[in-house]
């Protein structure tokens, strides 16, 4: 039988080896084999006066299946984000071609058409009035409400002025002002664009570009018309 010198020191090449390799694995499988070996090592090499005890190896085995877990969860997770990223993005994309509503001050008119805009009402007005400018601030349209509900109104202007005169082509800015009795209300002016395309970017909300009307974010949209 051989004799075993306490006194010796234990070579420990193949435990720190084991532990390099454990510690730079990222497939669940990869790391559970590393466990594996660097049991095995830490057995055959452990001090025959001072043995590994069961509540070291318990806790080991506990470590890498949290490991292990947390892993697994990693992928499902990021597995689920791709596919909600992925949804959403076809989502999106059948925008292309209809019109959307979003908040500015302005609104492009094409004569001889119908122009429509709108307004996102935040909360309940006794009165609303509406106006509609020219580049001279010349009022040349005028829309009152009563006691409206909060909301997001449409409506379409036919493109006349107050004398029943055909405008032309351009922007015009429009005004609103919202009260319940005597105080003021939030609100928001609304235009209309057509969505010509989309940039999308998983970093990022994805921007909307509305042609004449420039480009805007899909936080933005308040509406989606027909």
């Amino acid at each position: 039988m051989s004799n075993i010198d306490i006194n010796s020191s234990i070579n420990n090449n193949i435990i720190n080896q084991n532990i390099s390799n454990l510690n730079n694995v990222e497939n669940p499988l990869d790391l559970q084999n590393n466990f594996l070996s660097l049991l095995i090592a830490q057995i055959k090499n452990q001090d025959p006066t001072d043995p590994i005890k069961n509540t070291e190896l318990t806790s080991q085995l506990a470590q890498i299946n949290t490991a292990t877990g947390i892993e697994k969860l990693n992928n499902t997770v990021g597995n689920f984000s791709n596919k909600i990223n992925q949804n959403q993005s076809i989502q999106i994309s059948s925008l292309i071609g209809h019109r959307v509503m979003i908040p500015s001050s302005q609104i492009v008119h094409t004569k001889d058409t119908k122009t429509e805009f709108g307004i996102d009402l935040i909360s309940h007005a006794t009165s609303v009035e509406i106006k509609i400018l020219d580049e001279n601030d010349r009022v040349i349209y005028v829309k009152n409400m009563k006691n409206s509900k909060p909301g997001v109104y449409s409506f379409v202007w036919n493109g006349l002025d107050l004398d029943e005169n055909k405008v032309l082509t351009g922007k015009y800015n429009v005004s609103v002002t919202a009260k319940n009795k005597d105080m003021n209300v939030p609100v928001q002016v609304l235009c209309t664009a057509k969505v010509h395309s989309i940039i999308t970017s998983y970093s990022r909300d994805p921007i909307i570009d509305l042609g004449a009307m420039g480009t805007t974010t899909l936080s933005k949209i308040r509406k989606i018309l027909k």
